[in-house]
């Protein structure tokens, strides 16, 4: 016959032994759950505030958001013949938007084609590139806006021109590359503001 307060000794010792294994898993599931970090990329835009860039002048001026930071990679007194080069940062989005400035000298054409050929060479998929046009004949503004789409390096290109005295061609890359379903929201932002870039363009008078 069994002592009732063994029995009883038994029945604490098992449940206390139950307890901890049953806090132990708890814990361990606990510690496969943790929450994954932020993604890597904000989506969220900075307040749409602007500046005026004069590092290309006498030559042009145009606005970029208050958030970039921007570099002239040569120097302006130097300028005939060869292009400037000017390098617009976006820190948050770890982008950069690689701008070059070239004077015309009777050959829009060939700088136009150039231009071009480079967009349908850096695409992953030429047949799905998309061009948009834009033209001021105000300010005397004609700008081609490309759509190279998220899974390329460099997912929107643009050239802009008043015909005759400059050509401004730009491509923006990210310092690493993302998937195509979170750049472009990304994308989108940056898109929106090269077109104000380009809308913002201002030359000295003729």
């Amino acid at each position: 016959m069994n002592n009732p307060k063994s029995t009883q000794l038994h029945k604490i010792l098992l449940a206390a032994l139950a307890f901890i294994v049953a806090s132990t898993t708890f814990s361990a599931c606990r510690r496969k759950y943790t929450p994954l970090p932020d993604g890597y990329f904000r989506i969220d835009p900075y307040p749409e505030s602007y500046q005026r860039t004069s590092l290309l002048q006498p030559f042009i001026s145009f606005e970029v958001s208050d958030s970039a930071t921007v570099v002239l990679r040569n120097d302006t007194s130097q300028h005939k013949n060869s292009a400037l080069w000017l390098d617009i940062r976006y820190p948050r989005y770890r982008a950069t938007l690689y701008c070059s400035y070239h004077l015309l000298r009777n050959n829009l054409d060939q700088l136009l084609a150039e231009s071009k050929e480079l967009v349908y060479r850096q695409s992953i998929r030429p047949d799905a590139i998309r061009a948009g046009s834009y033209e001021d004949d105000q300010q005397k503004i004609y700008a081609t806006l490309y759509d190279l789409s998220a899974e390329s390096a460099t997912p929107i290109q643009f050239v802009a021109t008043d015909s005759t005295r400059y050509l401004l061609r730009g491509a923006l890359y990210f310092d690493e590359p993302g998937k195509s379903d979170s750049i472009a929201p990304v994308v989108d932002y940056l898109t929106q503001e090269i077109i104000h870039l380009i809308e913002s363009i201002e030359t000295p008078a003729r």
